[in-house]
């Protein structure tokens, strides 16, 4: 396994595919620190919408960094398909640990904050990255070529998706009626309102990490019993 990730990762550096939506995040990233002192909760919740919109797009270039016939090449030497998906999703995963850490760790050492931010300001902060990345990357797995026949919505669906969970998140929670279809889309809506009370943050975040594994779930019970 620990060989099969070294390769997915050799193969995405070697398909430049990762410059753009990481160096669109770096330079978010850098734009919403530029003015000294900022607030730290309100700039931990701007960084991960960042992060929501443009891991979308490193998760999607992550899996289509083979071509169709090199993939089918490198499954037939896994053997297993099941193996070769979780692969990936374990890198990506692994990505997101890494890019949230960044998130936190870039304003803390340079000194960007109006105070320094306490263990459980910081805690709160990666976290909120951390499920900002998992839901992306969850909705972002349905919209690649292995779950659609064209390409035209690899990059459609996600950002349709993604724009309208943002587009939600003033609905107040618990959802009624017509509303109920927002249980549909990743709960940023429902985290925003539980993490407004003090209280109930951590429900938030174990309520997108849930949502993310029952999405991942689906995506490769799909997967490996298509023929792809």
């Amino acid at each position: 396994m620990i060989a099969l990730i070294r390769y997915h990762y050799l193969t995405y550096l070697k398909s430049y595919r990762y410059i753009p939506p990481l160096a669109l995040y770096l330079i978010l990233l850098i734009i919403t620190y530029t003015y000294t002192p900022n607030p730290i909760l309100d700039s931990f919740y701007n960084t991960s919408i960042y992060l929501f919109f443009t891991f979308s797009w490193v998760t999607i270039s992550f899996m289509h960094a083979e071509n169709s016939k090199q993939e089918r090449i490198t499954r037939l030497h896994v053997r297993k398909k099941s193996v070769y998906f979780i692969s990936k999703l374990i890198s990506i995963v692994v990505m997101a640990v890494v890019l949230s850490a960044v998130s936190i760790i870039y304003p803390i050492v340079f000194d960007m904050f109006s105070s320094m931010p306490t263990v459980k300001e910081q805690l709160f902060g990666y976290f909120l990255h951390l499920v900002s990345c998992l839901t992306s990357m969850s909705v972002s797995l349905l919209f690649t070529r292995h779950m659609l026949r064209t390409g035209n919505l690899s990059w459609f669906g996600p950002v349709f998706v993604l724009v309208l969970t943002l587009a939600v998140a003033g609905v107040p929670y618990p959802y009624e009626g017509l509303q109920m279809f927002i249980y549909l889309l990743p709960p940023i809506a429902a985290m925003i309102n539980f993490i407004s009370e003090d209280s109930y943050v951590w429900v938030g975040f174990c309520w997108g990490i849930a949502y993310s594994a029952i999405v991942i779930g689906f995506y490769l019970s799909l997967v490996r019993n298509r023929d792809i």
